[in-house]
């Protein structure tokens, strides 16, 4: 019998999994002593399910390096390699070792790209009547926005609004939220008409994503869930590193991990000031069907612009507050490029 232990795994729900079967010992593959650890055949299954999910493709790349890079399933490449080749002469696989160049299967490409494909839809085809059902029967993408970060009431997030004068006085409380409805327009998240408050997670990222340049003068909004606000409030966590070991769902956690890295990275996108309102309909679209389809009270994703924070669009100002307000004034910049 060969034994696997808890040191050789990043995953926390593997982890915990070997740490539950109460077996002390020494591990065959990073060879730790009087450890935790599993008999590897009964994590055979799993990376049957898991190695089930790649085809071998001379243009792809390595097993190990796609399923690292993306879950970071093991605590060490070392590990990862060792483990992945036991385990690939355990199930069977048609992929030699874990150096052995592969893509996604089928199945899952076709999941995946569809999000290109609604994207031009959305813009150019059908707009209002979309075929929800393919997205939720077809694909399972109401399945792939479950997990959920709740925020908690010590936590602060920011809000920044360029002045447009010298010398202007700071922004009011008032002034920081949300605009009204009626000259509310479109953005990555919210449709024109229907407002939600974009906050950060961090200061200087806010400066970021408001495009502020040197010199300016910048209102920097402080803001926390309502004092007397009782409920839990939810967001969808697009940022999250997501665990990959799962019996019979691992095909499912791929999916939602690739899906929720491309609407991230679309969400996260700057608006330039030659993109037209057209460009905001896939993640406008697909905002609301995660708000629909989860009922959280908002979504977390990355900032392209600094990526030290996390960006948050609450869809409901009313469950947060405007605590405090400064101005502050940019005196560094820093700009670079690449040829295109």
């Amino acid at each position: 019998m060969y034994f696997a232990c808890k040191n050789c795994f990043a995953d926390k729900e593997l982890k915990a999994f070997i740490q539950s079967q109460n077996n002390i010992g020494n591990c065959n593959f990073c060879e730790s002593k009087e450890v935790e650890r599993v008999n590897v055949q009964e994590l055979i299954d799993f990376f049957e399910e898991l190695f089930a999910n790649f085809s071998s493709n001379s243009r792809g790349k390595g097993l190990l390096s796609i399923i690292q890079g993306g879950w970071n399933l093991f605590s060490n490449l070392e590990c990862g390699h060792k483990i992945v080749n036991f385990t690939l002469n355990s199930t069977g696989s048609s992929i030699n070792n874990s150096e052995g160049l592969v893509d996604f299967n089928d199945e899952i490409l076709e999941n995946i790209s569809y999000w290109v494909k609604l994207k031009e839809q959305l813009k150019w085809g059908i707009r209002y009547f979309t075929n929800i059902e393919k997205l939720t029967n077809d694909l399972g993408w109401d399945g792939f926005f479950e997990s959920k970060t709740v925020l908690q009431k010590e936590d602060i997030f920011y809000r920044a609004r360029l002045h447009n004068n010298a010398n202007e006085d700071i922004f009011s409380f008032q002034q920081m939220l949300c605009p009204p409805k009626e000259i509310s327009t479109a953005g990555r998240a919210n449709p024109s008409g229907i407002p939600y408050l974009y906050l950060s997670d961090n200061k200087e990222t806010i400066l970021y994503e408001v495009r502020a340049s040197y010199l300016d003068e910048v209102s920097v909004a402080s803001f926390g869930i309502k004092k007397d606000l009782e409920r839990k409030i939810n967001i969808s966590d697009l940022t999250e590193s997501s665990t990959l070991y799962h019996p019979s769902e691992v095909s499912k956690k791929i999916k939602s991990t690739l899906l929720k890295q491309s609407i991230s990275r679309d969400l996260s996108k700057p608006m330039r000031r030659y993109d037209s309102e057209l460009d905001y309909v896939p993640t406008q679209f697909i905002c609301e069907f995660i708000k629909i389809f989860t009922n959280v009270d908002g979504i977390k994703f990355r900032s392209s612009l600094h990526n030290v924070g996390n960006n948050l669009v609450i869809f409901n100002q009313e469950i947060m507050e405007c605590i405090d307000v400064k101005k502050v004034q940019i005196n560094r910049v820093e700009i670079k490029s690449k040829t295109i």
